[in-house]
């Protein structure tokens, strides 16, 4: 009797031991699994284009040249730039934009296609004077977006920023490329 009390206990230990290890094993699994997803969440977008500075936007009011706003923005100057603009992108901070830079002043048009977040998008004349606001255009629509008149600039920034920054039809910008 004493030697089956004793194969028992081994037995039950021997179990016990295998329970620990096997949820020490989903647990070792677990905090692994929410490490890499945090990381690919919070600090790697995963295919998304990286944003880069390459020069500056300023929006002045068309009355008194006063500075309305100022943001910094990446600059799309070939066909390859441009056709591909602010797509992909899941966020842009609200001082941040893109300005593309035409050879020819004519009508232009835009769309939403994998573009993620709503845009504003701006059409500048060769002067500088804003002739075409869209505000807060639709994610991913691939509704053609216009301008009124002809143009040989266009700035995107976040949907609602000319409304927050008072910038209007009319008003103007000024643009500086950074060196490289």
């Amino acid at each position: 009797m004493g030697k089956k009390k004793n194969t028992d206990l081994k037995r039950h230990k021997s179990k016990q031991s295998g329970l620990l290890s096997k949820r020490n094993i989903i647990i070792a699994v677990v905090i692994s699994a929410v490490i890499v997803s945090s990381y690919f969440l919070f600090f790697k977008k995963s295919g998304e284009p990286e944003w880069v500075r390459e020069g500056e936007v300023t929006f002045l009011s068309k009355d008194t040249r006063q500075v309305l706003s100022k943001i910094e923005v990446e600059a799309a100057v070939n066909p390859t730039e441009r056709t591909q603009g602010l797509m992909y992108r899941s966020e842009m901070d609200e001082d941040k934009g893109m300005l593309f830079l035409f050879e020819e002043m004519e009508m232009k048009s835009f769309w939403m296609k994998n573009t993620k977040i709503p845009l504003d998008i701006i059409f500048i004349d060769n002067k500088g004077l804003i002739n075409t606001i869209h505000k807060n255009t639709v994610p991913y629509s691939e509704k053609s977006l216009p301008s009124k008149q002809k143009s040989q600039f266009v700035v995107e920034v976040n949907g609602g920023y000319c409304n927050r920054h008072g910038i209007k039809e009319g008003d103007l910008i000024e643009y500086k490329l950074d060196t490289k």
